[in-house]
């Protein structure tokens, strides 16, 4: 059950039969305003708010029971006689008039009907611009419906406070209802389960006093901004005819709406604002929000920025992200945009991750100083996954962000796409509802609603810390794209579009028809900006662009400066056996499982024996000598926090009162976080968060981890259109790490393969490292080298699973010192000095076959050698297989040169793993050492369909034939 269901069932789990004469008797002391009521009582009846009638059912009984009730018009008349000097000072009301008509009974039927218009007025609300949306005759919200006839519209009946009414009739009732639920914009907060959140909401639509009131001044500003958003669309579509900018038109609500909530916020005393949005209308918030100057666009649309560039590939303009300083009254708000790809809502994770990563920066526990606005497509926000998933993260205590402004642009249409069709809801925004987000739909040609809708969204956002949504409900002039013609498959939408005014002519008349403005001013405002824009336009040739990116906490991390190197990785011999110590402790009172406590106690004596390190110790000594120099680890993934294979143990858990006890942050006073989330079951989502993070905190080691390697696919989209390309196409650099489990075990198709072909596939422009390491020591200066470089690059890690435990995978504590790095090759254990007891292996010049492998298979050989005898065979691990260390593979092969001949081995299917990646690079090493045997051979799997088998018996075999062939 839920925290706000929770609450809800506490808030009213005492309306039982046995309390009625108490419940009863507490109610007319609240009716009463008798100040004996104790606060709590106080508190729950207004909170109930338009549930009283609950109450009134409760003290009655069912109407089968045999229990005398309640005399209503006793009641009535002991409330007037009561209550008489603090009614008759209230010039409205009039007792001799009430009598009757304050019945209970005509009390809970009009309560009922203003209920039903607070759930469902939404529905013939004026909401579409086009007039196009059918809004049925709602039976439910007609007071027939209710029992009361024309003649009763005069009656005078007892509201008690509700509407903010002592009494009313339904006459009045009904044009407030229509006022606040029918007009403009329709609400939706009824599902909203916590009490609190659902008052505050109504009691902010229903008693406050600025309800769609704007002063003159804000009028006019509203009017400003909607003639920069419509002005701009019109000026780029005359300049560039038929060229694509997925334009706003149609949709320009939207920038003023913005702006309120950039204003509210600076007021509020948030420091940043982090915007994510698909392309459409966002040249325009580019422009009008963000401020990125009209020449520099006009020059993007020259196609001139970056064509000669080496740096990047770039991308296109609606596609590019920006951010700058705005100033509201003299508060001064950060607001960037995040490069995005076409993928509509992937960006959605990357920047609620960015969120988080800014929030830790301004160390802000609240969540108020940096808040995200999502902005949506309308068939997108309903057909997209990761829509939900982000929803689903919203509230959980690793991925929280304090809640989203989320903003539907609602054309009405998706691509070519009428709504029946994309989705199943009535409105896009009905997602919302699994979080319990309050949702408030508006007509984008009332831009004075649009702009309300923002304010009470943002006021909520930043009371609650949940999300909220504004559906903006508009139209979209032209087709998907300006090149495309909409007529082919809406023909009576774009006939009703071709002839409807724009938002500037709607709204700028309604101004003049209230004499805010007059049409000279509408006329000349219009004139001087499209003035501007031409003067903008004439500059944008000569306009030179700077890279606007590695500033501030990236200003240590420029991409220039990206060189493969091993790297100075080692630690102080002293301080890991410290931090062992640390770590590894077991103290009665932490009441630990019996079988951890013999886990840690081995971890820590094979650190002060210096010997027979695992790779999950190895692990842990590499996280925290990071913390104790300075950086932040955030380690998040399914059930990291213990690990898949019950191999990491990070968090402990007190078997008496499961508490959680995380050794890593108690090392020393001095050390930063250690973060380690159990994410929800989620891929794409938590991947597309973590990489945001990584954006923002070049200082903080980021990894995610898959439960197993394979999972990663469900991210596939951040993993292509993000990690691997995002510094090209972009120039943003990120140092996330991915850690995805490998290896043939007989475990079936789809827990053995990490995917590595398509991650090798991915590699270009020394864009990533990709690396299939075999001892913890090397997995240890891996993850070191992330943060000791002076840039930034995404590292995908394979990493084990049979070998967590296997005999011979594993490190000496000198090989984690400082006079150690990491090794993109690694040698034979035969001829590793360090590594007594293997058979002795022949002379260069009499071996053989040089088999080059990479991960666990290389034991697989090592085991079968020894078994086998066989000393005319050495074995290579390529732990680093992108970057491919070729200069460095050139050295180690050199001196078999002349006898030997030279072959890849793996564990993958031929037409998956390294193959094809690694046979290029190791051609070039043979011709470049002048080998007598050129040909790079190929031994592993056949090529098939899936990754692996799933019957063990099969893999066994496969595996068998695998050996066989390096031996024979």
């Amino acid at each position: 059950m839920s925290s706000s269901k929770n609450l809800e069932f506490e808030k009213t789990s005492f309306l039982s039969k046995s309390n009625n004469a108490f419940i009863e008797q507490m109610y007319l002391k609240f009716i009463n305003k008798d100040s004996d009521l104790p606060e709590s009582w106080q508190n729950y009846f207004e909170g109930i708010g338009d549930e009283l009638n609950i109450i009134v059912k409760e003290i009655n009984g069912p109407s089968w029971g045999a229990k005398k009730k309640v005399d209503i018009d006793e009641l009535q008349k002991k409330i007037e006689q009561e209550d008489k000097n603090s009614l008759s000072n209230t010039p409205q009301i009039n007792i001799g008039q009430i009598n009757s008509s304050r019945s209970n009974e005509d009390s809970i039927k009009a309560v009922s009907m203003i209920r039903s218009y607070r759930q469902r007025g939404h529905l013939i609300a004026k909401l579409d611009p086009l007039g196009l949306l059918e809004s049925d005759y709602l039976d439910e919200l007609h007071p027939e419906s209710f029992g009361f006839k024309k003649e009763d519209y005069q009656k005078k009946i007892y509201l008690g406070g509700v509407i903010n009414k002592t009494q009313s009739n339904i006459k009045e009732i009904l044009i407030f209802l229509k006022k606040t639920y029918c007009g403009s914009i329709g609400y939706e907060y009824m599902h909203i389960s916590n009490p609190t959140e659902r008052k505050w909401f109504r009691d902010r639509i229903e008693k406050s006093e600025d309800n769609m009131n704007f002063t003159k001044n804000g009028k006019e500003a509203i009017l400003n901004k909607l003639i920069q958003a419509e002005g701009f669309e019109k000026f780029l579509h005359k300049k560039y005819v038929g060229t694509k900018r997925f334009g706003l038109d149609g949709g320009e609500s939207l920038i003023p709406a913005l702006e309120q909530i950039i204003k509210i916020s600076g007021q509020s005393a948030v420091k940043e604002v982090k915007i994510g949005m698909s392309h459409r209308g966002r040249l325009n918030v580019l422009a009008n929000v963000l401020q990125k100057s009209y020449k520099r666009i006009f020059n993007e649309f020259a196609g001139e920025i970056n064509a000669s560039s080496e740096e990047g590939a770039g991308d296109v303009k609606y596609h590019l992200g920006a951010s700058s300083n705005r100033d509201f009254d003299g508060n001064s708000v950060h607001v960037s945009l995040t490069d995005n790809p076409s993928h509509l809502e992937a960006v959605n994770p990357v920047v609620l991750g960015q969120t988080r990563a800014k929030q830790f920066f301004h160390k802000d526990k609240e969540r108020n100083k940096v808040i995200p606005i999502l902005i949506h497509g309308d068939a997108a926000f309903a057909g997209q996954g990761v829509v939900a998933e982000c929803f689903a993260m919203s509230g959980l205590p690793g991925h929280n962000t304090g809640g989203t402004i989320h903003i539907i642009v609602n054309n009405q249409i998706g691509f070519t796409t009428s709504p029946r069709f994309a989705r199943s809801s009535p409105y896009p925004s009905d997602i919302a509802k699994m979080v319990d987000a309050p949702i408030i739909h508006a007509n984008g040609d009332d831009p004075e609603a649009v702009v309300y809708a923002a304010r009470i969204a943002t006021e909520f956002r930043l009371k609650f810390n949940r999300d909220v949504v504004i559906d903006l409900i508009c139209y979209r002039r032209f087709g998907h794209n300006e090149g495309d013609e909409p007529s082919f498959t809406q023909p009576l939408m774009y006939e009703k579009i071709r002839s409807h005014p724009s938002p500037v002519n709607v709204y700028g008349n309604k101004l003049i028809a209230e004499n805010t403005i007059t049409n000279d001013i509408l006329e000349s405002s219009v004139k001087e900006f499209k003035n501007l824009l031409d003067d903008q336009f004439k500059n944008a040739k000569n306009y030179k662009p700077q890279i606007e990116w590695f500033e501030g906490t990236w200003s240590a991390y420029k991409p220039e400066k990206g060189k493969d190197k091993r790297g100075i990785t080692g630690a102080d011999t002293k301080k890991l056996l410290e931090i062992s110590e640390k770590i590894n402790s077991s103290s009665e009172e932490l009441n630990l499982h019996k079988t951890i406590i013999k886990i840690l106690n081995s971890r820590k004596e094979a650190v002060k024996n210096g010997s027979n390190i695992d790779w999950s110790t190895a692990e842990a000594l590499a996280f925290g000598s990071l913390l104790e120099e300075g950086y932040p680890v955030r380690l998040v993934g399914q059930d990291s926090g213990r690990g898949t294979f019950s191999q990491r143990h990070s968090v402990l858990r007190n078997q008496l009162n499961n508490s959680r006890y995380i050794p890593l942050n108690n090392i020393s006073k001095n050390q930063k976080q250690f973060e380690v989330v159990d994410s929800f079951l989620s891929e794409l989502a938590v991947l597309g968060f973590e990489y945001g993070y990584s954006l923002v905190e070049p200082n903080t080691l980021t990894l995610w981890e898959a439960q197993f390697g394979d999972f990663a696919n469900g991210a596939q989209i951040v993993i292509d259109q993000f990690i691997a390309s995002g510094e090209r196409k972009w120039t943003r650099a990120s140092g996330l790490v991915l850690l995805l489990p490998h290896g043939y075990e007989g475990q079936g198709p789809e827990h053995s393969s990490a995917r590595l072909e398509r991650f090798l596939q991915l590699c270009s422009n020394d864009n990533m490292q990709v690396m299939n390491c075999t001892t913890p020591a090397n997995y240890f200066h891996a993850l070191r080298r992330q943060m000791h470089r002076d840039f930034r690059k995404p590292l995908i890690m394979m990493t084990p699973k049979s070998l967590l435990r296997n005999k011979y995978c594993v490190s000496n504590l000198e090989d984690f010192n400082k006079e150690n790095s990491f090794h993109r090759i690694l040698w034979d254990h035969a001829v590793d000095p360090k590594s007594n007891g293997f058979i002795k292996l022949k002379k260069a010049s009499e071996i053989k076959k040089v088999i080059m492998c990479s991960g666990k298979v290389y034991f697989d050989l090592l085991d079968a050698r020894e078994k086998l005898k066989k000393d005319d065979v050495i074995l290579f691990r390529i732990e680093q297989l992108y970057p491919f260390p070729a200069k460095t593979l050139v050295k180690e092969l050199k001196p078999y040169a002349k006898n030997a001949k030279f072959y890849w081995c793996q564990e993958e299917p031929k037409n998956m793993g390294a193959w094809f990646s690694a046979r290029d690079y190791i051609q070039w090493t043979l011709d470049t050492i002048n080998a007598n045997n050129r040909e790079i051979s190929y031994i592993g799997r056949s090529p098939d369909a899936s990754p692996a088998t799933g019957y063990a018996k099969r893999h066994i075999a496969q595996q068998q034939e695998i050996i066989n062939k390096v031996f024979e």
